[in-house]
């Protein structure tokens, strides 16, 4: 991590040059505050937040956007503890939990500066759970019928590590009656038939090209429509 006085923000991206900006991405940006650094005696920097503030996170709430300077940034939800954490202090991912930060996404991008206020607008754009459980349900519900999404975009849309992979075939599972699971496919476009034996023929009534099990380019849901963020999508207080 390197310090800096200004930060250029890039709309659905992130912080411009930095290697983790991603569209799509909920964990554009991480916000974390002095107070937590001074209860766990750490030193700036060492949580990799992008951005410190000056007082408590606390008012923060998932979806209503915030001004940084020029930019609008959504909270999307609260970073978890993981296993780096255990590395810093031991035991300090459990001391730790609830206050590692906030995670964002760049809804107006512009520059931000050592000194600018965190101002709260009265945007609303849709809340996201600290459950990757939660996320999973409303991501897949939100799948378009005629497009489809692969395991490599959900881990990006979830915000979760690539580890989170070995998860994906049990929810997928659980939640086959409730969810239009068939739209999702493997990383590479291939089918899930192992653990959705009709999911050709699912995909086929939508209107998805499949070839030789695997499904097109042009059927894969952008990243840019992951999360909403602009005011159609969302409501005013």
């Amino acid at each position: 991590m390197v310090e800096r006085q200004r930060l250029d923000l890039v709309q659905e991206l992130g912080i411009q040059a930095d290697k983790n900006a991603r569209i799509g991405s909920p964990r554009q940006v991480l916000m974390v505050d002095m107070s937590t650094l001074e209860t766990f005696d750490l030193q700036p920097g060492v949580l990799q937040e992008n951005i410190l503030l000056e007082g408590v996170l606390e008012p923060f709430r998932s979806g209503q956007v915030v001004q940084i300077g020029e930019a609008l940034i959504r909270p999307t939800f609260l970073c978890e503890p993981c296993d780096y954490i255990e590395t810093l202090q031991k035991g300090l991912a459990k001391r730790i939990l609830g206050r590692r930060g906030w995670l964002g996404m760049v809804v107006k991008g512009g520059a931000i500066a050592v000194g600018d206020p965190v101002l709260p607008t009265s945007m609303q754009l849709p809340v996201l759970s600290d459950d990757t459980r939660i996320r999973f349900h409303e991501f897949v519900a939100r799948i378009p019928s005629g497009k489809v999404a692969t395991t490599a975009d959900l881990v990006l849309a979830l915000g979760v590590a690539k580890a989170y992979y070995r998860s994906f075939p049990s929810l997928i599972k659980k939640t086959a009656a409730s969810l239009p699971v068939h739209r999702l496919v493997a990383i590479d476009g291939s089918l899930l038939t192992r653990h959705i034996p009709q999911q050709a023929d699912l995909l086929a009534k939508e209107g998805v090209q499949v070839i030789s099990n695997q499904i097109s380019d042009r059927d894969r849901w952008h990243p840019q429509y992951f999360h909403p963020l602009n005011e159609k999508a969302g409501q005013h207080l």
